[in-house]
């Protein structure tokens, strides 16, 4: 169970990593274009869904 909380950690850090990268506007008053947000959302949801595919396909290959 502990292996699973710390993936999650990992996982959480990513994500936080990722936004701060792609939303530097985060936590300013800076205006933002909505449409470039959605597109911006989208394109760190697939790149996402793609890093954690490739995470469960390296730890099948390694669970024996």
């Amino acid at each position: 169970m502990a292996n699973t909380d710390s993936q999650s950690q990992t996982f959480v850090e990513m994500v936080l990593a990722l936004l701060e990268d792609r939303f530097p506007w985060l936590g300013t008053d800076q205006a933002v274009s909505g449409s470039e947000t959605v597109d911006q959302l989208n394109d760190l949801h697939s790149t996402l869904r793609r890093a954690r595919t490739v995470a469960r396909r390296r730890q099948k290959k390694q669970t024996p």
